[in-house]
């Protein structure tokens, strides 16, 4: 029986994988072979009586029309590259490994029938980085300012939601690994809403939590790494940038963390029982871009971490997910007080799993959380950053005091003492860590103590 090739692909429907676009080609023995049939999301190849060698390639690419200032683009999505030893006798195919990834393709699946190898690849995430960069302002911001080393991927979703991921990598993600690589799941407050990767977007609220502050005094305000005043309206603002990209390349862990991007208010799947294998996905497209080193394409350890109002699809994520999530990082998020009987069932349900919490409104919430839980967990596992309302005093935390230096003294007091001017220390501040001199951001001193 001759021995017949299909490949197939999901979400052939979606405008990130047009079919028309899809440049699906096989050899065997170095040989081209002609298709033997074609669809949407399918193409079938029939093997040559003898051949040894089969090898698969497979690259998708999508284009969007030109739109206000942003020109017509094409650009390839997702590439594959897989060969396959021609075993029994002739009869099936056996996934050769890439030297360069360690292992067979992690987007590329097997599955034998009599006469039949059918090759599956897993579309659920495509690279739109090209797209976004495009088509969001302030992306020059990023791109002039990042952190050289941490590479920032945009994942496209090519079914559900949210259509839009970020991907922050760390070069500790290089290394090889034989436990996949761990992600921590970050929840932000509410965006712009959105329906396609193709219209106008805003990179600034990223930008916030990616970039480290600039402690130039000439830079611009929204980048100081203290109060600076606003000269549009005079005000002060408060919404420094909160260094993640610093934070986890210090940490010098290998944890991919991973940017769901809301429209509005919605995370759409990334709060369901859908977020572990979404996360695998995306992992997997990284390990099979090379963005992470051999052994890494796959979910190992699950973290998530929230701010503010972002606590609110937390605690879903949480609630739908807690016999997979290893660590929670709660920056002053809300909800946490509604969430105390999750939690305690979450963190009672393994004895390496820990909760990490940094306060501002949530200040007594946090404190009675941990107070709560100290018969089944110590600090070691449950901490509250700072402890209490003193933790704002002047001369308690050297970053707190810092970030308020600018401030005229007839302001210093109104800040000082404004809980709503502490929700944002929570997620962009730090503090002291014991035996060293200097304060490191809370998110790093988290990531440094964690099993992630």
């Amino acid at each position: 029986m001759p021995l017949k090739l299909r490949v197939t692909w999901r979400n052939a429907g979606s405008p990130l994988l047009p079919d028309a676009l899809a440049d699906v080609q096989a050899t065997a023995d170095d040989a081209p072979l002609s298709l033997a049939g074609r669809g949407p999301g399918l193409r079938e190849f029939e093997i040559p009586a003898g051949a040894a060698r089969v090898a698969l390639s497979a690259r998708f690419s999508a284009a969007f029309n030109a739109f206000e200032d942003v020109p017509a683009l094409q650009e390839e999505v997702l590439s594959v590259e897989q060969a396959f030893d021609v075993t029994g006798g002739g009869t099936s195919l056996s996934p050769a490994p890439d030297p360069a990834l360690g292992q067979a393709h992690p987007l590329v699946g097997v599955k034998a029938a009599p006469g039949l190898a059918h090759a599956q690849i897993a579309t659920d995430f495509v690279d739109v980085t090209p797209f976004w960069m495009a088509c969001a302002k302030y992306t020059d911001e990023y791109q002039r300012e990042h952190r050289p080393g941490t590479e920032l991927v945009a994942l496209g979703a090519t079914a559900g939601e949210p259509k839009i991921w970020f991907a922050s990598v760390p070069e500790a993600c290089k290394a090889p690994t034989d436990d996949g690589t761990s992600a921590l799941v970050f929840y932000r407050p509410e965006g712009y809403a959105y329906t396609r990767v193709d219209q106008r977007h805003e990179m600034f609220g990223l930008n916030r939590y990616l970039l480290s502050p600039d402690p130039d005094p000439d830079a611009s305000f929204w980048a100081r790494d203290v109060f600076a005043r606003d000269p549009r309206d005079q005000s002060r603002w408060v919404y420094l940038r909160c260094g993640f990209e610093e934070a986890l390349a210090a940490s010098g862990k290998a944890v991919v963390m991973l940017h769901p991007w809301p429209s509005g208010t919605s995370f759409g799947a990334a709060t369901t029982a859908s977020l572990p294998g979404l996360a695998d996905a995306a992992l997997r497209f990284l390990g099979g871009a090379r963005k992470i080193g051999p052994g890494g394409a796959r979910l190992g350890k699950l973290g998530l971490a929230g701010f503010s109002a972002g606590g609110l699809p937390l605690w879903q994520a949480l609630a739908a997910n807690k016999d997979r999530v290893s660590e929670v990082f709660a920056f002053d998020a809300r909800g946490i007080a509604k969430s105390e009987a999750l939690i305690a069932r979450w963190l009672g349900g393994d004895a390496a799993r820990k909760l990490r919490m940094t306060g501002g409104h949530q200040l007594d919430a946090n404190a009675a959380i941990q107070r709560k839980l100290a018969t089944q967990a110590d600090e070691a596992r449950v901490s509250s950053l700072p402890p209490d309302k003193s933790g704002y005093l002047p001369g308690a935390n050297p970053r707190w005091d810092h970030v308020c230096s600018a401030l005229e003294e007839s302001e210093k007091d109104g800040y000082l003492s404004a809980d709503w001017v502490w929700h944002q220390f929570a997620v962009f501040g730090g503090s002291p860590t014991d035996g060293e001199p200097g304060t490191i951001t809370f998110l790093q001193r988290f990531l440094e103590a964690s099993d992630l």
